[in-house]
Formats: C-alpha cells, structure tokens, sequence
C-alpha cells in the first residue's frame, strides 16, 4: 500500500520573513524571526539558528507541522535516533529541522 505523504501533518504554509531580530540579538547563533504566512495572513515568531540555516528579511520559507517525522504517519520512538539514509523520513524534503517538544 503506498505511503501518505499528509499521513501526520497538522499545519502547512508558506512564510515571508517580515523582520528579523526587532527587539535586538540576544543570542550569538539564534535570530528571532517575524513573519507572515502566505495563506492564512497569520503571523509566526520563530527562533532559528541562523549559523546553520541563514534566513534575512524578504525570504520565505515552507513551514510544516508534523507528529512525526516519518512519512507514514506512525509515532516515532520515544528517543531520537538519527535516521539512517535507507530510511526515509519527512525531515529529508527540507534543508533545517526542529524535532522535539
């Protein structure tokens, strides 16, 4: 049976970064970001590691929210285990992910 890429998605959308650390740098790595989604008009404060994934105002980005990280909808283990490259996982189609609560 063939697998259900929406299998786990709770919210999708396009975001526009509006501005980026308003209120100032208060951490070396990290940059505040505000922005604006593309469908729903809503807006998004969000902490991202800006050494790793640099992101500057007028860029946008695809923001996905998922249970879990594999692309069948099943829970993932309680610990995290680095995904091996025969596994596939969600995390795969995006070059920066946050997983954890």
């Amino acid at each position: 049976r063939p697998e259900c890429k929406m299998a786990g998605i709770l919210f999708e959308d396009i975001f526009d970064v509006k501005d980026v650390n308003p209120e100032g740098k208060k951490f070396e790595l990290v940059s505040r970001l505000h922005c604006e989604s593309e469908s729903f008009k809503m807006d998004l404060v969000l902490d991202v590691n800006t050494q790793l994934y640099p992101v500057d105002i007028g860029d946008k980005f695809r923001l996905v929210l998922a249970t879990t990280l594999r692309e069948d909808g099943k829970p993932d283990d309680e610990d995290y285990l680095a995904i091996d490259s025969t596994t596939s996982s969600r995390a795969d189609s995006f070059e920066y992910v946050m997983y954890g609560e």
